[in-house]
């Protein structure tokens, strides 16, 4: 008897280990405060893990604790990562202020027209999917892209678009796995925002004492009806 409480207790953690690798996310439509508010503010931004900053490039550091550059002081690509500004203020805006139309959603999208937006995780997501629409406007630049980055700030996937002459476009992206940020090109605002993930897949021997449980567990039912 105790070897099949055992089992279904085997059954009980496959389980939970399965709920927990259920999907999850993050949905921002921007339109819950007014024009200017700021971006992290909790009607705009509900989730304590997410933060919505200025980012930028900056040379990586050398073993010795100095920067990696040229002899023109200038940084050398791939010895480079994105950090956060300390001041960091992006705020959600009528894109109708700036002339680009109505916004996609009902009245404010993300204000990215002067300064890339970096979307900041207190831990690693795995996302299953990615998707964020452009403002109505002819506006933007060609060859933009949406970078995703590690826990160093380094970009582990890109998202290739171009912002001009795609006016409400929907950009959409799949799986990529250790995001701690993802960065939005200037010149543009973003509406309806939506990121999707997932935890990482359960181990092999989750799987087997899941099913041992279930198939005892089945048993036992059988058993009692008899």
């Amino acid at each position: 008897m105790n070897t099949v409480k055992l089992l279904m207790n085997a059954a009980v953690i496959g389980l939970a280990s399965f709920a927990a690798n259920a999907h999850a996310g993050y949905n921002f439509n921007f339109d819950n405060a007014a024009s200017g508010t700021s971006a992290n503010d909790a009607a705009v931004n509900p989730y304590s893990n997410v933060q919505f900053l200025s980012g930028f490039v900056t040379a990586d550091l050398d073993a010795d604790g100095f920067e990696i550059l040229d002899p023109n002081g200038q940084t050398i690509p791939g010895y480079t990562h994105w950090e956060a500004y300390s001041d960091s203020d992006i705020r959600v805006r009528d894109p109708q202020e700036y002339g680009h139309g109505d916004a996609p959603s009902v009245s404010n999208a993300l204000d990215a027209m002067f300064d890339q937006v970096l979307i900041s995780f207190s831990s690693a997501q795995n996302l299953s999917s990615f998707s964020v629409q452009l403002d109505n406007s002819m506006f933007g630049d060609f060859n933009s892209s949406i970078l995703f980055l590690d826990a160093a700030g380094k970009t582990i996937s890109t998202l290739s678009f171009d912002q001009y002459a795609n006016p409400g476009a929907i950009i959409t992206g799949g799986a990529v796995s250790g995001v701690y940020g993802i960065v939005l090109n200037a010149g543009k605002l973003y509406d309806n925002l939506s990121i999707t993930t997932v935890s990482a897949v359960p181990e092999a021997e989750t799987y087997a004492m899941m099913l041992a449980g279930l198939g005892m567990m089945g048993f036992v039912a059988s058993r009692r009806r008899r």
